[in-house]
């Protein structure tokens, strides 16, 4: 598949290990939650190229990995990454966090193949698009800065 496409599977592809919270209530509007990014399970990854063979509709990435606070497991974080747009190389994404707490799920989607005038990003940008438990009814953004040895996810609850 293309170099960007995709964009969660960098996510799953090197995993989560730690979360930081910058105010220990879940869910408040104004928490920051932090997660630094290390390799999945090979099991918890799987790529899904329908025919034809290469970059095309359907094809899909799928997968998950392990949430840890302190050493401790936290929760699970799981994706689903579909190509709808063959001429762009576009994909949309979901990420949904599986916290002890509830769930926070946020949505994106991008394209590999710029529209004119159209600036790259060197981070992934999702919409926070809603939770359950601790974050029902959260919304704001969640960011992915992709680093050298690990990726850092920052959930800016609104």
């Amino acid at each position: 598949m293309g170099a960007k496409v995709i964009v969660v599977a960098a996510i799953l592809a090197a995993g989560i290990v730690g979360v930081l919270g910058t105010r220990p209530a879940a869910g408040d509007p104004g928490q920051t939650l932090r997660f630094v990014v290390a390799p999945p399970l090979p099991g918890d990854l799987k790529q899904i190229d329908v025919p034809p063979a290469g970059l095309s509709l359907g094809d899909e990435s799928v997968g998950a990995v392990s949430l840890r606070h302190d050493g401790q497991l936290f929760g699970r974080a799981m994706s689903d990454c579909t190509i709808n747009d063959a001429t762009f190389e576009g994909q949309q994404c979901t990420l949904d966090l599986v916290l002890r707490t509830g769930v926070i799920t946020t949505k994106t989607a991008g394209l590999d193949r710029l529209l004119p005038h159209q600036t790259a990003s060197p981070n992934d940008v999702f919409a926070v698009t809603g939770g359950t438990g601790s974050y029902a009814g959260a919304n704001g953004v969640l960011t992915i800065h992709h680093g050298a040895q690990a990726d850092i996810l920052t959930v800016q609850l609104m």
